[in-house]
């Protein structure tokens, strides 16, 4: 039978493309079709098997025809049999599942960030990027030994709230083992009604734990603001949403009106795991009069589209510098390269995670999606986040940091290309700058005792009485953790370790180097 296309919706600000008519199954297509009819329920309906037909014949054509490579539909074809016999054991044998299945685990091998979406999963998909969801609150992505790992907890989330921190694995979600399970499955698991516990199995170094979780509305704001030592105005941004750009314009024109001869502003983007690129754009627009932002190149390094600057600048001419952490990626990467690369801040932190590939979001016609990898995104000097991160200007270390996987060690990572030249000037160790400052907050953005639970990685999982942590200690005053990379930021501005290299970062900044 034949198969229609629909629409293809793209997400991150990519046009809506129009797929052909009715197409028909080639003889690879058909050999898959064949194939998976012996692993379905065999009360399965004529219509049922239509429509897993149409799932899979309709993404195969939308990889063979934006997909970043050119794709060998007949090893993906072969992959896509070669994984059903490993879901024999899959309770759930419906064709839509069985064929769903199938196509995860083969987009996951031509990339880790490929993947087909159930119609429950697309749903969730559309609510994360709208702002609100239903869960924990964190990013999760799928290692090379096919364990859940946390990218990023989302700020004031109850994941966060909980000590769970990035690098976490999770083992178990309530009694079902995660080893080698999909990320679908995982999100499917954590999501549930506001105020039911999840149990989360967690293995962090040497230690494993659960955390108990009770799930919420996930109505995150995606930025928090500050103002440090009274002239330094300070801006978090934990993602980018649908939302984001609205509340920063907010929150920066109060802090225009409440700093007015600043002497520094930091845009810190640390545990930033992306999200939406017309977000990310407008955000690094919000600090440029001018200049490219960002460019998206497809097959063959075909330019697809650019995203120039046309905004006044807010605080224009004030020194800034960009916090970066392992956990900074996708657009935040590429909102960091912009405002570096247009001269306008320095980076101080960690390189960043190296995720620069784009992908579009794209819903099939009898429901579900998929999620392809379309291209690279490139920043305004032509370099390529992608397998290579950001290096920041200043390296400032943590003390005891563990090894952390980047985007270039996850299985089938696309290769880097056209990798930034510029070197760190300087390493420094975190404690050796650290420094007090005082922070004020605006907004919602205050700390409060209850949000601070005991840090997992201590020996406090189960806190004795009278045992505390020095954030713990700090939490019973009502005030913030310690955050020794911000204290050394802020030193950056006036007379603290890393005022120094200013004589040397700001030179090659204004010089575009």
């Amino acid at each position: 039978m034949p198969i229609v296309l629909g629409i293809i919706i793209a997400f991150a600000g990519t046009r809506l493309v129009a797929c052909a008519g009715p197409v028909w199954p080639n003889q690879d297509e058909q050999r898959f079709l064949d194939a998976y009819r012996d692993y379905v329920d065999k009360n399965a309906t004529e219509d049922q098997l239509d429509r897993a037909d149409n799932l899979f014949v309709e993404t195969v054509q939308v990889l063979r025809e934006t997909y970043v490579f050119d794709v060998d539909t007949a090893k993906f074809v072969d992959d896509a049999i070669a994984a059903l016999p490993k879901l024999e054991k899959t309770t759930d044998r419906s064709p839509d599942n069985i064929v769903g299945e199938a196509l995860d685990q083969s987009l996951h091998d031509l990339d880790p960030h490929s993947a087909y979406m159930s119609e429950d999963m697309f749903k969730r998909l559309q609510e994360s990027t709208e702002g609100s969801f239903a869960g924990v609150g964190i990013v999760i992505a799928q290692d090379e030994d096919k364990q859940i790992r946390i990218v990023s907890p989302i700020d004031d989330t109850p994941a966060a709230r909980a000590g769970l921190q990035p690098n976490d694995r999770i083992a178990r979600i309530d009694d079902h083992d995660m080893k080698g399970q999909p990320i679908a499955e995982a999100v499917r698991l954590m999501r549930g009604r506001v105020g039911e516990p999840v149990k989360l199995g967690i293995l962090r170094k040497e230690k494993s734990f659960d955390v108990t979780i009770k799930r919420a509305k996930i109505e995150v704001p995606s930025v928090t603001a500050s103002v440090i030592d009274n002239d330094i105005p300070y801006v978090r941004v934990s993602r980018f949403d649908a939302n984001t750009l609205e509340q920063t314009q907010d929150y920066l024109q109060e802090l225009k009106e409440k700093v007015r001869n600043p002497r520094g502003i930091i845009v810190d983007l640390r545990r930033n795991p992306g999200g939406l690129l017309d977000s990310a754009a407008d955000m690094a627009d919000q600090f440029l009069t001018k200049g490219l932002i960002v460019a998206t190149e497809g097959r063959g390094e075909r330019k697809m589209r650019t995203y120039e600057a046309d905004r006044s600048s807010y605080f224009d001419g004030t020194p800034m510098v960009i916090l970066l952490d392992r956990g900074s990626a996708s657009g935040a990467e590429l909102m960091a390269a912009a405002l570096r690369e247009n001269g306008r801040g320095v980076i101080i932190g960690e390189r960043s995670f190296g995720k620069g590939s784009m992908q579009r979001i794209m819903p099939l016609s009898g429901g579900g999606g998929v999620k392809i990898t379309t291209g690279y995104y490139t920043t305004p000097e032509n370099h390529i986040v992608q397998g290579n991160g950001v290096v920041p200007d200043i390296e400032v270390q943590l003390k005891d940091a563990e090894e952390f996987d980047r985007e270039i060690d996850l299985a089938h990572a696309l290769p880097p290309r056209r990798r930034d030249p510029r070197k760190t000037i300087t390493t420094v160790q975190a404690d050796n700058c650290a420094a007090n400052i005082d922070i004020e907050r605006l907004g919602n953005g205050g700390f409060h005792p209850e949000d601070q639970a005991p840090n997992p990685q201590t020996d406090e999982i189960e806190p004795q009485d009278g045992d505390k942590t020095a954030d713990n200690a700090q939490a019973d005053k009502g005030e913030p953790p310690h955050d020794e990379v911000l204290e050394c930021a802020v030193g950056y501005f006036n007379n603290g370790m890393l005022a120094q290299y200013r004589s040397q970062v700001e030179p090659l900044l204004r010089a575009g180097l």
